[in-house]
C-alpha cells in the first residue's frame, strides 16, 4: 500500500507525535506503519541528483530514517548546493549519516566526507549506511567535538525517540563515557584535510566545539558552516548572539539565522570567497 506524500509527512508531525505518544501506541503504531509500507529493509531517497540508501531493518529504524529525512531535507539541501566534485565535507553530530553519505555521493572518490558521532547507535548506524552505499570516501569517528581533549559523559535521549538527542552533559540519567577532542589537535595529528564545507548539529554543545575549531573554520578555503544551535543546551550566559560572533571571528562575514522550534538554523558563509 501506497503512503501519499501529505499522510505521510503528517504521521512525523508534532501534533500526531504527541498523541501517540500519549496513548502509548508507539511501537504498535511504528510496526502497522512499516507493515503498510511492506517493511523495507532499506529506504531508497534522492536529493539535488544524488541517490543513497539507508538501512530500515526494523519499524523503529525505517522511522528514524524517515524522520531525518523531514526534518534535515531543507538543511541538506543547502549543504549539498555549496558541494563540488573533490570537495571535503565535515559532519558533526552525523547521526545516522544522513548528510554524510548524501555528501560522499556529491563530492565523488576525489573528494572526503569527516564524520563525527559519539553516541553508539548512531555510529553503528552511520557505519552500517556507509557499507550499504559501498562509499569508501569517509573517515568516521566515534568521538564528540570539543574546544580541548577530555572524556565526556553523553546523556542518552530517548531510545524510542525518533530523533538523536544524546547531548555532552552532567544530567541525571542512562549515559556512556565518549571521548572529546577539539578539532584542530585531531586534524594536525590525523592529517585531516581542510573542510569546505561544515554541518554542525550536538544538542546544545556547538559553541564549545566551534571554539575548537579556530584553525579549521578561520582557512579560507573553508567556505560554509551550517549548524543547528540549540539555545536551552548552550552553557550559561552563552547565547546565539554569542555563537554568531564567534564565526564572525573567523572570517564568516555573512551569517543568516531562522528559528525553528526550540531550535536556531545558522548558515555562515565567507561572501569575499566564491561559492
Amino acid at each position: 500500500m501506497q503512503l501519499s506524500e501529505t499522510v505521510r509527512r503528517f504521521t512525523y508531525s508534532s501534533f500526531a507525535g504527541a498523541c501517540i505518544r500519549g496513548l502509548g501506541l508507539r511501537k504498535v503504531m511504528q510496526s502497522a506503519y512499516a507493515g503498510l509500507l511492506g517493511n523495507p529493509d532499506a529506504v531508497r531517497l534522492s536529493l539535488r541528483g544524488a541517490e543513497a540508501m539507508f538501512a530500515s531493518c526494523t519499524p523503529h529504524e525505517l522511522r528514524c530514517v524517515e524522520s531525518t529525512w523531514y526534518s534535515e531535507r531543507e538543511m541538506l539541501g543547502g549543504v549539498l548546493s555549496r558541494l563540488r566534485d573533490g570537495d571535503v565535507f565535515l559532519d558533526v553530530g552525523s547521526n545516522l549519516g544522513m548528510f554524510s553519505i548524501f555528501a560522499a555521493k556529491v563530492v565523488g572518490p576525489g573528494g572526503v566526507v569527516i564524520a563525527f558521532e559519539p553516541e553508539t547507535l548512531a555510529h553503528c548506524r552511520l557505519v552500517k549506511n556507509i557499507g550499504l552505499n559501498g562509499l569508501g570516501n569517509i573517515k568516521h569517528f566515534k568521538m564528540a567535538l570539543s574546544d580541548g581533549r577530555a572524556m565526556k559523559r553523553l546523556v542518552l535521549g530517548d531510545p524510542e525517540a525518533l530523533s538523536q538527542s544524546a547531548h555532552v552533559a552532567d544530567e541525571e540519567g542512562p549515559s556512556e563515557v565518549v571521548e572529546s577532542v577539539d578539532y584542530d589537535w585531531l586534524a594536525v595529528n590525523y592529517s585531516l584535510p581542510v573542510p569546505r564545507v561544515v554541518k554542525m548539529d550536538i544538542e546544545g554543545y556547538e559553541f564549545a566545539a566551534l571554539r575548537g575549531m579556530r584553525v579549521a573554520l578561520s582557512n579560507p578555503l573553508c567556505t560554509a558552516l551550517f549548524c543547528e544551535v540549540h539555545p536551552l543546551g548552550l552553557p550559561d550566559g552563552i547565547g546565539i548572539d554569542d555563537v554568531i560572533r564567534l564565526a564572525n571571528t573567523y572570517g564568516f562575514d555573512f551569517v543568516q539565522s531562522q528559528k525553528r522550534g526550540e531550535q536556531v538554523h545558522v548558515v555562515a558563509t565567507k561572501t569575499s570567497v566564491s561559492a
